[in-house]
């Protein structure tokens, strides 16, 4: 459990949250390992609690009106996700399929309602959550309209980095979270590389100096909830 509550720090609403929450939450919380590949839900099952990744990485797509899933996201270690069904608003959007063997955490609505019993302003911090994610969403539309490549990609690499120092992604992906072609991505990141802001591994970018990443990503900060 201590574990645990470590890593979900990294998450900046968590770490927010009061003690007492955050036990309450890790208490009713089912931990599982999935495969990559292995699906967590789908585009159009229903709303059922929080996720947080502990270990590994998640990746969230979105079905196009051609029919043709797109990555839009790739939630990383300590990172949250997921929605309650006390917000109603429909079925799930996106459906968040594991991109490596990971380790999850899942607080299923049925406990977040046991919890809200004694803990009645975890709606409240509910609902702040959901806020941050439609901000980060609406900063990610913002920058693929008016940000150029260079400063998209650092924006990305700044997002997916918050609360760790290695990204699980390849350029292949990252190039699709940004719109741009590999080639162009590839272009960038050795420019970053060669100015010892970032360093490519397989599979994975770690940062090294994320304030100059940040600097480079047209001031977007983190957003990561």
């Amino acid at each position: 459990m201590q574990n645990d509550m470590r890593i979900l720090a990294r998450s900046g609403w968590f770490a927010r949250q009061p003690a007492r929450l955050r036990d309450a939450l890790l208490a009713k919380a089912r931990i599982s390992d999935v495969a990559a590949g292995q699906w967590v839900y789908g585009t159009g099952d229903a709303l059922n609690g929080l996720y947080g990744v502990l270990e590994g990485s998640v990746h969230l797509l979105m079905t196009m009106p051609d029919g043709e899933a797109r990555l839009i996201d790739i939630v990383q270690a300590g990172q949250l996700f997921g929605q309650a069904a006390h917000f109603g608003g429909g079925p799930r959007l996106v459906t968040a399929i594991a991109g490596e063997p990971s380790r999850l955490l899942h607080v299923p609505d049925r406990a977040l309602a046991e919890i809200a019993r004694s803990e009645p302003d975890v709606w409240r911090s509910f609902t702040a959550l959901l806020y941050s994610q439609l901000s980060g969403a609406l900063q990610l539309a913002a920058a693929s309209i008016h940000l150029s490549p260079p400063e998209r990609i650092a924006a990305r690499l700044a997002i997916l980095a918050a609360g760790a120092d290695t990204v699980t992604v390849t350029q292949a992906q990252l190039a699709e979270l940004t719109g741009l072609s590999r080639k162009t991505v590839n272009i960038h990141l050795r420019l970053l590389e060669h100015q010892k802001i970032i360093a490519t591994r397989y599979r994975a970018i770690a940062v090294l100096d994320r304030a100059r990443l940040q600097q480079h990503s047209g001031a977007f900060a983190d957003r990561k909830s």
